[in-house]
């Protein structure tokens, strides 16, 4: 089963995911960036399902993680108000060392990681230097240049462009 089935455009991005779902050498880190209507959101919380799969076929959609809507496992940080804090990040640094609940990878997504200051950008950077085993991080911005070069050296970047109709 295709992780990404039903997701238009973006075929080298998807195929380049499928392969690392499929072989199970995923990277720790990721950061998809690109405009608004790309589909990075939508690629990541795909990914996220991909990866927290328990079946052979990752997404399977019959084990206990693909059916729940609401997996323990893949936390999403949102911003406080404007920004996302450095406590939020330390909290989130703390909870990548707590083993999985039900599947095989914790998955923490930054859907706004731009809105990452210096300070809590470098609290996520000691995690990204030596992460747990079992931990993807996906990091979501416009633009890699929002995030600091040390950010970037330690993430795969993917950019998704706007799907041809």
């Amino acid at each position: 089963m295709n992780a990404f089935k039903g997701f238009v455009g973006n075929a080298d991005t998807t195929e380049r995911l499928s392969v690392m779902l499929s072989s199970g050498r995923v990277p720790h880190a990721f950061i998809f960036e690109g405009d608004k209507g790309t589909g990075r959101k939508t690629l990541a919380a795909m990914l996220a399902r991909g990866l927290a799969c328990t079946g052979k076929d990752k997404p399977c959609g019959v084990c206990e993680c693909c059916r729940i809507t609401e997996n323990p496992d893949i936390v999403t940080v949102l911003p406080e108000k404007s920004a996302i804090t450095v406590d939020q990040i330390r909290a989130i640094r703390d909870e990548a060392y707590i083993l999985p609940n039900q599947s095989e990878k914790r998955v923490f997504i930054i859907p706004d990681a731009n809105l990452m200051n210096e300070q809590a950008q470098n609290a996520l950077l000691k995690v990204l230097e030596e992460p747990p085993q079992g931990v993807v991080f996906i990091l979501i911005a416009t633009s890699r240049t929002a995030l600091l070069d040390t950010i970037v050296s330690r993430c795969v970047t993917l950019t998704p462009a706007v799907p041809e109709v």
